[in-house]
């Protein structure tokens, strides 16, 4: 009866170290799993095992994520700074030790949880983000975008069309020196979009997303070589001593224009380019004879880029009524 015990327990010892082979626990699995340097987007991971290894296996995701659709890093000491995270998030993560002796991984440890943080108290936020006021700052294809408390390690600002979700959008990394102004080109004309920008602070991670700043760029041009004039508007009319009329016009425009006309014909009459005006200002005051008081007329004005660039479309009209 002794020896079939013994035996007995000889079966179990050789069928428990098969097992353990098999599914890898003859290699010790990592235990005592923590994270440090915690922000807003980063985490370092860290683990512990009694053995001595190469290799290490790493997949995180954010919690209740299925084993297997994680995020996969193979790293060769134990442990692991991993970037862009969400803020304020809770992720878990596991960790396997490759046995050299064995040349088998060890079992998935236990999950580890963790929480990012709302902010990032390594990075500051910018400031100040805004569409910038220059006369050129929005065109058809065009806005842009300036903010204060940059970081010497740059920033980075997501886009995308008025309300899209954070993390889908297009992004653009700054690397210039404190930077505080950015333009985002290659837009599509008449769309409105929402900006975001964030500070990278290097090993320190990321700023929050501040934003968003929406904004639309403008219609497509009648010329791109000669850019419609904006914000066309009358500033005032009156009388002159003489008895004609005046009225008094400011306007924006792109930055290498300096040339335009006016159009003038009667509130509600079709356009007519037969009554134009020339300048070379863009705060100006037309005077015409032949003009009643209390009557309405329409306005029109266009860039003259002259030679090839031809001119911009009309735009108007700015109606006023003589005084």
């Amino acid at each position: 009866m002794k020896k079939l015990l013994l035996i007995f327990a000889l079966s179990l010892t050789v069928f428990a170290c098969s097992s353990d082979s098999s599914d890898g626990n003859s290699c010790p699995t990592p235990e005592s799993l923590n994270v440090n340097n915690l922000t807003n987007t980063t985490a370092s991971l860290y683990w512990y095992t009694d053995i001595q290894s190469s290799l290490y296996q790493v997949e995180y995701g954010t919690f209740g994520f299925a084993q297997g659709s994680g995020t996969i890093l193979t790293v060769p000491e134990n442990s692991v700074h991993v970037e862009d995270l969400m803020g304020n998030t809770q992720y878990t993560y596991y960790v396997r030790v490759f046995c050299n002796e064995s040349g088998e991984y060890s079992n998935w440890s236990t999950p580890y949880n963790f929480v990012t943080l709302n902010n990032n108290p390594y990075c500051e936020d910018p400031e100040s983000f805004n569409v910038r006021l220059y006369n050129d700052s929005v065109s058809h294809n065009h806005i842009d975008l300036s903010w204060s408390n940059g970081d010497f390690d740059g920033s980075e600002i997501q886009y995308g069309i008025e309300g899209f979700t954070l993390g889908t959008g297009s992004t653009t990394q700054l690397t210039t020196t404190y930077p505080s102004y950015a333009r985002i080109s290659n837009l599509n004309a008449d769309t409105s979009y929402d900006f975001y920008v964030r500070n990278t602070c290097g090993n320190n991670g990321f700023s929050s997303w501040i934003g968003p700043v929406t904004h639309s760029t403008l219609e497509e041009p009648f010329n791109e070589n000669c850019i419609d004039p904006v914000n066309f508007t009358s500033t005032g009319s009156g009388t002159n001593a003489s008895g004609s009329k005046y009225f008094d016009f400011t306007w924006d425009h792109d930055s290498s224009q300096n040339s335009w006309e006016i159009a003038i014909v009667e509130a509600g009459d079709p356009f007519s380019d037969n009554s134009i005006s020339a300048t070379s200002f863009d705060s100006v005051r037309l005077s015409y004879g032949g003009v009643t008081s209390g009557q309405a007329y329409d306005f029109y004005l266009r860039a003259n880029c002259g030679g090839t660039d031809g001119f911009s479309g009309w735009v108007g009209p700015v109606t006023v009524t003589a005084q």
